[in-house]
C-alpha cells in the first residue's frame, strides 16, 4: 500500500510540473466559480477529500469510483450578483465504475445599455437591451482501483452566449482529472468509516475558451489538495488547500466540519469569503441540504437548498 501510495504522488507531482509549463494566460472560468451543492457549500468548499454524493463530478470525479448508488440533486439559487443559478447532477454506478452527469447556468436576463449623457430631464436613456447566459455540461467518471484508492476524471463543454452583443457567444472545454486515496480500515462495529481520506484534483488541467470575436483565452489550471478524517464516528473535519498556477496567486485554505446522525446533520466551515454553515435532512430516499454562504465578490451572503433523491 506504502509503494503504491508512493507511486501516485511522484505521478501526480509530474503532473503538477507539467501543469507548471502550460500557458498562463486568461483568469477564470465563470460559470464554475459560484461552486455547487449547499452541503459542500456549507463546509467551507472543503470537499475535494469527501465527494461522497451527486456533487463528486464537481468536486472530485475521483469520489464517484466509492459511490454504489444511483443519485441525483438540484438547485436554484439567486447570487448576490443578482444572477440565477441553476444546478443539476445525477450519478450512477456504470460501466465497472460510476458515471456523472451534470449541468451548471449563470443567467442575467435583461439588463440595459444606458446612454452615458442624460437628456434634458436629467435622465440616462436606455439604448439597449441584453442578456447573459453561460453553461457547463460536465461528463465524469470514477473507478475505484481497490478499496482504498479510485481515480476519476471529468471532461465540461462551457458555452456563453450574451444575446444583443456581437461577438459575445463563446464556447470552450476542459478537464479535470482526480484522486482519493483512504487510509486505514472501515468498522462496522463502531460505525467509523475509513478514517483519514486524501483527495487530490486539478481543475481545468486542459482547457480553451473561444469567443465570438476571435479570442482564445487559457486560464491557469488550479491543484486542489483535501484532507479529511474522522476523530469520531459521527464528526468529519475537513481542511482544503488549492493554488492557482500562476505567477502571484496565493494559496486558498478552506476548512469544514460535519456532524450527522440518524439522517441529520449539522455543518460549519471558513473560506476566503467568511464563514459558512448549514444543516441537511435524510428521510427516506429524500435528501434535502441548506447553506449559508457568503460571495467572494460583494460579501452579501446567500442561501444555498439542495434537493434530491438516493436509490
Amino acid at each position: 500500500m506504502k509503494k503504491v501510495v508512493f507511486l501516485l504522488l511522484i505521478a501526480y507531482g509530474l503532473s503538477l510540473t507539467a501543469v507548471l509549463a502550460l500557458g498562463q494566460s486568461g483568469t477564470d472560468i465563470a460559470v464554475l466559480n459560484a461552486g455547487v451543492g449547499a452541503r459542500p457549500l456549507a463546509m467551507g468548499g472543503a470537499f475535494t477529500a469527501i465527494a461522497d454524493n451527486a456533487d463528486a463530478p464537481y468536486w472530485n470525479p475521483a469520489g464517484l469510483g466509492f459511490i454504489t448508488s444511483q443519485e441525483i440533486t438540484c438547485s436554484q439559487t439567486r447570487l448576490s450578483t443578482d444572477a440565477d443559478h441553476y444546478y443539476l447532477s445525477y450519478v450512477t454506478p456504470a460501466l465497472g465504475g460510476t458515471i456523472g452527469l451534470s449541468w451548471i447556468q449563470v443567467g442575467l436576463g435583461n439588463i440595459a445599455q444606458t446612454s452615458s449623457e442624460v437628456d434634458i430631464h436629467n435622465e440616462v436613456q436606455d439604448i439597449s437591451l441584453f442578456s447573459y447566459f453561460s453553461n457547463a455540461y460536465l461528463i465524469s467518471f470514477g473507478k475505484k482501483l481497490n478499496d482504498h484508492i479510485a481515480f476519476g476524471l471529468t471532461a465540461k463543454y462551457l458555452s456563453s452566449e450574451m444575446f444583443g452583443i456581437s461577438g459575445g457567444s463563446g464556447w470552450g472545454y476542459s478537464l479535470t482529472p482526480g484522486i482519493m486515496i483512504r487510509f486505514g480500515n472501515s468498522s462496522s462495529v463502531s460505525r467509523l468509516p475509513y478514517p483519514v481520506t486524501l483527495g487530490f484534483k486539478i481543475d481545468e488541467l486542459v482547457n480553451t475558451q473561444q469567443w465570438g470575436t476571435g479570442t482564445v483565452e487559457n486560464v491557469p489550471p488550479k491543484a486542489r489538495l483535501g484532507l479529511s478524517w474522522f476523530p469520531w464516528s459521527e464528526s468529519r473535519v475537513a481542511v482544503d488547500v488549492s493554488q492557482t498556477v500562476k505567477s502571484n496567486y496565493s494559496p486558498e485554505v478552506a476548512t469544514g466540519f460535519e456532524w450527522s446522525d440518524r439522517g441529520l446533520s449539522f455543518r460549519a466551515g471558513y473560506n476566503a469569503s467568511g464563514l459558512t454553515a448549514g444543516v441537511g435532512f435524510v428521510v427516506g430516499h429524500v435528501i434535502v441540504d441548506y447553506g449559508y454562504v457568503s460571495q467572494e465578490l460583494s460579501r452579501s451572503n446567500v442561501h444555498r437548498i439542495s434537493f434530491g433523491g438516493i436509490w
